[in-house]
């Protein structure tokens, strides 16, 4: 395999350092240069040259060599695992030749300044170790991790578009290209469509891809589709990629997704090649998309969408409310009795989805407001919201991560491990999360805790 040698070099804006200047695209190179050895068609691991606390995981195209400049993208997991979005989308990178970023030092839980702060020292060390190009660099995020991304494209000159994955931006990021994406079923769904509304008319491209699922990554074929689309959207000049091959690619992608969305709804349909038409410009491919579109705009079945997806979206934000003050005021048995009625839809299709959002929405609030009560030391009411938590939410790990840490804190040592366990086996792997949690410091030898342990590494 081709090995990719990574100089690391002195930057005029390195990691560690403050300043997001965006002008030092060129680096001066030390006389006593040390060298990362990274195989092309690999991820590796590196730790900022001025900041080695922050750490971050990157992928090299399998087809990669040294002499020549690479589009990149950066991505912040909300967990801070940076691998996890580079094996998911490698094959995007080996087909596009990009270099896939992920940071290992920003999770969800920080500080806003001191993760947009991480962020920028990334970007920069990124730019000093890698052939970037300039016009090229991106940043991606899921949910926390989507909200940091947005939050250092902000602050700084350089970056040319934001794929936010489950959450919007805090603010209009124009004349950026930015692509947010979710499942139709993700909670955060409504907000990300309120932000691209409010943004049309403004400068820069912003559109809002969607997928069958709810809050989670995007399937490969979606990220895929927003890669391509901020790529075509190129306020500078890009010395790395075809564009009319990428242009090409994005139709027939859009295209076929088309014949998948048309039976789920017409006016999705309509949106998404819409969408590839603002990317595209006036390249050549754009053609077959806007033939695709004049049939579309006109029809009664779009018109009869909107009115469906408008209705059953005001009614989603109606019962948001309810259900906000429900969390807080309804005991178990209420929500026993009534917590299905709300998140179960009659029918399939835009209903479904809305049902799926709401579940969604309130294990966030259950989430929120349990650690609150952590905070505040209420163990009577955390012990309430961890119980409507796992009548709202019953196959999310964090509730019985949560009960575990409630009956830490309550001294019954007999139910911790048993809690633990039923977190694990719902899904939860956080190990560095659970060694590190002080609630559980009393447990580090008790051969149960142990056992948690070893199953986690097992996964």
């Amino acid at each position: 395999m081709i090995k990719y040698i990574l100089p690391l070099v002195l930057l005029m804006a390195s990691c560690g350092s403050n300043s997001s200047d965006t002008n030092s695209s060129e680096s001066l190179a030390s006389e006593e240069q040390s060298v990362a050895v990274i195989e092309a068609g690999t991820i590796g691991d590196v730790s900022c040259k001025q900041n080695a606390a922050v750490t971050y995981s990157v992928y090299i195209p399998v087809s990669a060599v040294p002499d020549s400049v690479y589009p990149v993208v950066i991505f912040f997991s909300p967990d801070g695992k940076g691998q996890k979005p580079l094996k998911q989308y490698q094959a995007i990178a080996d087909k596009w030749n990009f270099i896939l970023v992920g940071s290992n030092s920003n999770k969800n839980g920080m500080e806003a300044a001191a993760g947009i702060e991480i962020g920028n020292q990334i970007v920069n060390d990124v730019k000093g170790r890698f052939n970037i190009d300039p016009a090229r660099i991106y940043l991606s995020g899921f949910s926390g991790g989507a909200r940091v991304a947005a939050g250092v494209a902000l602050t700084r000159l350089d970056i040319t578009g934001v794929i936010g994955c489950s959450a919007a931006p805090p603010k209009s990021l124009q004349p950026l290209a930015f692509i947010g994406i979710a499942g139709l079923g993700d909670m955060n769904y409504l907000e990300l469509k309120k932000f691209i509304v409010a943004e049309e008319g403004k400068p820069g491209l912003h559109e809002l891809l969607v997928f069958d699922g709810k809050h989670d990554w995007p399937p490969v074929p979606v990220m895929q589709n927003a890669m391509l689309m901020v790529s075509l959207y190129q306020p500078g000049t890009a010395m790395s990629g075809d564009l009319n091959q990428m242009a090409d690619s994005l139709t027939q992608y859009v295209l076929s997704a088309c014949d998948t969305l048309s039976k789920v709804s017409c006016l999705l349909e309509q949106n998404l090649v819409l969408g590839a038409i603002h990317a595209e410009k006036n390249l050549s491919s754009v053609g077959l998309l806007e033939a695709r579109y004049d049939k579309l705009k006109n029809s009664s079945c779009v018109k009869s969408d909107e009115q469906k997806w408008k209705g059953i979206e005001k009614n989603e934000a109606d019962l948001q409310k309810v259900l906000a003050e429900s969390v807080l005021t309804r005991d178990t048995t209420w929500w026993r009795q009534n917590a299905e009625s709300y998140f179960t839809a009659k029918s399939d299709g835009p209903e479904k989805y809305m049902r799926d959002r709401l579940r969604g929405y309130v294990s966030l609030l259950c989430y929120t407001y349990c650690n609150q009560a952590f905070n505040m030391n209420n163990q009577h009411a955390a012990e309430k919201l961890v119980k409507v938590y796992s009548i709202v939410d019953p196959e999310n790990p964090e509730w019985a991560y949560m009960q575990a840490g409630l009956y830490a804190r309550l001294g019954v040592r007999e139910f911790v491990i048993p809690a633990l366990d039923k977190a694990v086996e719902l899904g939860f792997s956080d190990l560095m999360r659970l060694q590190s949690d002080p609630v559980f410091a009393a447990f580090a030898s008790d051969a149960g805790f142990q056992q948690v342990i070893a199953k986690i590494q097992g996964k």
